[in-house]
């Protein structure tokens, strides 16, 4: 009985408050690291599952939208009614011309996330399967929001939440 109370205990912790899971891969560099030694843990507040709370710039584990078995670890770009621009950096050392056959410079395309949707994308842009792959992601699939990285030892961090303002004299959003 006291084995089957403290399970009970553990369970309920994990889905409704707390849990600590473990990542694998580069598509969180730096705000994750990744080592090959060992897998990252990172500490997840569970009470913003299904997307209560989430706001852009926070970290976000989900259940992945064409794998239900899969999970992941990104970065939330977009919230209901906004705008993200769909695309994808080039690979480091090669430069892409940004020009189409006929001469005319290529443009990002705009996506307007649809109601009950979030758009994630990892920090490690190049390196990283996200919404520009698969979509919009159902909000029903958020997990929770990573408030900590726990492991490695020399990666220790809080993470902060969503857009900071810009600084003096900066015109661009800085994401932390």
């Amino acid at each position: 009985l006291i084995f089957a109370n403290c399970l009970l205990g553990y369970h309920l912790c994990g889905t409704y408050f707390f849990s600590i899971a473990k990542t694998d891969g580069i598509s969180m560099l730096p705000t994750i690291p990744h080592s090959y030694r060992s897998r990252p843990r990172i500490l997840k507040a569970s009470w913003y599952r299904r997307g209560r709370g989430i706001h852009v710039g926070d970290v976000v584990t989900y259940t992945h939208p064409l794998m239900p078995q899969a999970q992941g670890c990104k970065r939330v770009i977009g919230m209901p009614g906004d705008f993200v621009a769909l695309r994808t950096p080039p690979k480091r050392g090669r430069d892409v011309d940004r020009r189409d056959v006929t001469g005319g410079e290529l443009r990002d395309v705009l996506v307007q996330v649809p109601e009950g949707h979030c758009w994630l994308e990892g920090d490690n842009l190049e390196w990283s399967r996200d919404s520009r792959v698969f979509g919009p992601v159902p909000l029903a699939l958020i997990q929770g929001k990573v408030v900590a990285v726990l492991w490695p030892w020399d990666g220790i961090k809080w993470l902060g939440g969503g857009l900071q303002e810009p600084l003096e004299g900066k015109h661009e959003w800085v994401v932390t």
